[in-house]
């Protein structure tokens, strides 16, 4: 299985690093609706990132499951003075955007309520609005390193070896995380019809 964004890497590799942009442009909107003070399609709009979020961890570990660690084909000293330095950034940063994805959805649960048919926050509002910053500025940097990385293993240097996986296991997972995601979705827009419906003006 080939990739499609025409580089050496393979068809796992080009769909998780895609599907993180994806997820980093509804965090932007996200981000963009909140500056606007549009609480409720701020509030919408992430609990549509927050699942994205999820399904993209799901599948970064069904890639790193099925295709395994690709080892850097570049010279030493780009790997231990650049490469290796990169990858533990981007690791840190995005277990903390993960993290913070689940405390910053969780605190607009409990922070906001629903007046005149718009959300707004109602308790503690610039710890939220702190939290939410500080997770978009944490996704900016997971999305420029996971690009970097994959430049330097794919683009500017081949891969130390060709990753081999089963055609069934990658069908498997990618019909798995495509069942989450389309209920949890469904879930989330059955949610905020019933939100509006419940606080329409009669």
């Amino acid at each position: 299985m080939h990739g499609f964004l025409g580089t050496k890497a393979d068809f796992w590799w080009d769909l998780t690093v895609t599907s993180e942009t994806i997820v980093f442009s509804f965090l932007g909107f996200g981000g963009y609706f909140a500056r606007r003070h549009r609480g409720s399609l701020h509030h919408n709009t992430m609990l549509v990132s927050s699942v994205l979020v999820a399904a993209w961890f799901l599948l970064y570990l069904a890639q790193q499951y099925i295709v395994g660690i690709v080892g850097f084909g570049g010279p030493d000293y780009v790997k231990y003075l650049i490469y290796y330095p990169v990858i533990i950034f981007h690791s840190l940063v995005s277990t903390a955007a993960l993290v913070l994805t689940g405390i910053v959805v969780f605190n607009g649960f409990v922070s906001s309520s629903i007046e005149n048919g718009e959300r707004i926050l109602t308790r503690n509002p610039m710890i939220h609005r702190r939290l939410g910053w500080v997770t978009l500025l944490c996704f900016i940097f997971s999305v420029i390193t996971a690009y970097s990385v994959y430049a330097m293993l794919f683009v500017i240097y081949s891969p130390a070896r060709t990753p081999s996986y089963g055609f069934r296991s990658s069908i498997g997972a990618l019909s798995g995380i495509g069942s989450f995601l389309v209920l949890a979705l469904l879930g989330v827009f059955f949610y905020i019809n019933r939100t509006r419906t419940r606080n329409v003006v009669p």
